[in-house]
């Protein structure tokens, strides 16, 4: 089968490979992929960033993916072929403390797809059965592999959920940011998004139509809000936002840290001391925030067709080239076209 593959630790480095289709462990199931789409973090390990040196290579890359049961193993009995499912990110052990209480997002055994493992950005790809959820009927399958970066929007939001009338401020209009920007509206939040001038193109006017309020990048932050905001949902991971986000944010207000800084940051401790800042970190999600996740897809309040572009398999490095450039939001990679 053919697979999309980090081959060697240096920037780029990727190549479509023919390997071979994999076979499913007792508790495991083989699914056909029908879209995988490519993450920020992807990027970043096409690059071969500092961020992203806890790889091993060679690998096949995507951790965002859905498709159709092909195979199941020995063990696994509620699945069949044919059914549609979509998968999380992080391989989970369920046995460690965290796992026990429900906290499989930070399993202390945890691996990820594309990283650890062979991920979904090929034409098959093993999992556990337990990581996988059913898609709605009425959701298209491949646009299912939008359920994990919805995941991790919505797991942020529920850190410290808006309440109705809240002004929320989201920092970075990258598809997560995007993403939390739609779930922060779901619960009655006025949201703001910001961001630098390399978004005005195609980011800040998609935040437009998906019903954000995009602030002139080309204004500073103290100058474009009217006010202090209730919550401020940091999806950028820079350095700049954060500070910018201790200032704008009201006293007794909240600050979710999403965005996943590529170095050390700073932090004005005495800033959020004296307004009694409520920081919060988040990381991916849990087994009900993904069903969640799937729900939001399926009854709209995440657009997958505004968000999407599909390529197929053999220009999935264009779509790598095209997300880095802002040519599009999210690159979907489908096997099947």
């Amino acid at each position: 089968m053919r697979a999309l593959m980090k081959m060697a630790p240096q920037p780029g480095a990727l190549e479509i490979r023919e390997v071979p289709r994999p076979e499913p462990r007792p508790d495991e199931v083989v699914i056909d992929v029908a879209g995988a789409s490519i993450c920020g973090s992807d990027l970043h390990m096409a690059e071969w960033h500092p961020m992203a040196r806890w790889m091993k290579t060679p690998v096949i890359l995507g951790h965002e993916f859905a498709g159709v049961v092909a195979e199941v193993g020995s063990a696994v009995n509620d699945l069949q072929p044919g059914d549609a499912v979509a998968v999380e990110s992080v391989i989970w052990c369920g046995q460690c403390p965290p796992c026990r209480i429900g906290k499989t997002n930070v399993c202390n055994e945890r691996r990820l797809f594309g990283i650890h493992e062979p991920g979904g950005l090929a034409e098959a790809v093993a999992v556990p059965y337990r990581l996988t959820h059913r898609v709605p009927a009425s959701v298209p399958i491949a646009h299912a592999a939008l359920a994990e970066p919805t995941t991790v929007a919505l797991h942020a939001v529920l850190m410290q959920p808006p309440q109705p009338g809240d002004v929320v401020l989201v920092m970075g209009p990258g598809p997560v940011g995007l993403l939390a920007g739609r779930v922060a509206r779901a619960f009655g939040a006025r949201v703001l998004i910001a961001g630098t001038p390399s978004d005005s193109a195609l980011r800040l006017p998609a935040a437009q139509t998906l019903g954000l309020e995009p602030l002139d990048p080309a204004v500073p932050l103290s100058d474009a809000l009217a006010g202090p905001v209730d919550l401020v949902l940091e999806c950028s991971g820079a350095a700049a936002a954060l500070d910018a986000a201790l200032y704008a944010v009201k006293r007794g207000g909240g600050i979710t840290l999403v965005g996943m800084p590529s170095a050390p940051v700073p932090l004005d401790v005495t800033q959020a001391l004296r307004s009694e800042l409520a920081l919060r970190a988040t990381y991916f999600g849990t087994w009900h925030d993904f069903e969640r996740s799937l729900a939001l897809i399926a009854d709209g309040t995440i657009p997958a067709e505004l968000l999407l572009a599909p390529y197929p398999l053999d220009r999935a490095v264009d779509g790598f080239a095209d997300a880095a450039a802002q040519r599009v939001l999210k690159p979907l990679v489908q096997p099947g076209l």
